[in-house]
């Protein structure tokens, strides 16, 4: 456990892997009262508790040499903070009852504070979040792909009630002023990945209303991407040959296929293939299995499994019900 109150005499920029090695906080002002709680449960996975107020505002600057994807739910105050990296800059406000999953690897970021705020955070090594959420659409420390990200998301009520268990949980660590029990490693990793599994779920979630709009010129780049997805539904081109074609990068492709055209990219091809073999088999007298091979199928079984899964029926029995 690591629990920050003395700040140093310098405000500059502070890496975060110097901040953490400190044991220490940006000197934000004199008059403020906060502290930095910090524990790793496990190696790759650290909760932070992050607490103050701020008599008056106040701008702490960051630099994230520190490779994790963060997890982070606001449970008291308001800030704004702004990234600065790989050629973009990104600014939220991070309010009280909103989730936030960023990963800003060799980004610099200002955040701004006043009044009382309260976070809970769970940084987990990109890698291991790799194992536990495969299809997770971030970049996750790919240099081909990589680009700074920062999505928000309203907390549920289960996330919120994680968040403040962890907070309690990290505020009764023990001291040598007060060496109560601790609370047991397994139940604080067990509260982390729960936190973490509602944040991936609340994003998942995400209506196109809460999305911010893709811009016109990504908007034409998906068009050609769909175009050349599309072109032959015998063979799907791979994604990394889509994202090159277009320019876009693997990770603002996959995601601007789910909210432009509410489809995964495979998904799309998929359905599309499934709803041409449906009209072949109803207006003309090929066969099932030369309808399949057309559409890249080689085992017939698999295009009778995909289009049962598609459609609720074999596809000889809709051939004979036309």
């Amino acid at each position: 456990m690591k629990t920050s109150t003395a700040p140093p005499s310098d405000a500059s920029e502070v890496a975060i892997s110097s901040l953490l090695a400190k044991r220490e906080v940006p000197d934000l002002e004199p008059a403020a009262d906060y502290e930095l709680i910090q524990l790793a449960p496990q190696e790759g996975v650290d909760v932070f508790l992050w607490r103050g107020h701020f008599p008056q505002p106040v701008t702490m600057s960051v630099r994230d040499d520190w490779d994790r994807v963060h997890f982070t739910c606001s449970l008291r105050g308001r800030s704004g903070f702004a990234i600065r990296g790989c050629g973009r800059e990104i600014e939220r406000v991070l309010e009280e009852g909103i989730s936030c999953i960023s990963y800003t690897r060799d980004c610099s970021s200002q955040s701004s504070y006043a009044g009382s705020v309260e976070y809970v955070t769970v940084s987990v090594r990109p890698d291991l979040l790799a194992d536990w959420v495969p299809d997770l659409d971030l970049p996750l420390g790919r240099e081909s792909d990589y680009a700074p990200c920062c999505d928000m998301q309203r907390c549920s009520p289960e996330m919120r009630a994680t968040a403040h268990a962890l907070s309690r949980a990290l505020r009764e660590m023990p001291t040598d002023r007060n060496p109560c029990k601790a609370t047991p490693p397994l139940w604080l990793l067990g509260q982390a990945l729960v936190l973490v599994g509602l944040s991936v779920q609340a994003r998942r979630e995400e209506t196109p209303s809460q999305q911010i709009p893709i811009c016109p010129a990504s908007q034409k780049k998906l068009l050609r991407a769909r175009d050349l997805l599309l072109t032959d539904l015998s063979k799907a081109p791979t994604i990394a040959e889509l994202a090159r074609e277009t320019g876009l990068s693997v990770v603002r492709l996959k995601r601007g296929f789910r909210q432009l055209f509410d489809h995964s990219i495979y998904g799309l091809f998929q359905q599309e293939r499934m709803h041409t073999a449906r009209q072949r088999l109803s207006s003309g007298d090929t066969p099932v299995i030369v309808v399949a091979a057309d559409l890249g199928y080689t085992n017939a079984s698999h295009f009778t499994a995909a289009f049962n899964k598609q459609f609720g029926v074999n596809p000889s029995a809709f051939k004979r019900r036309r």
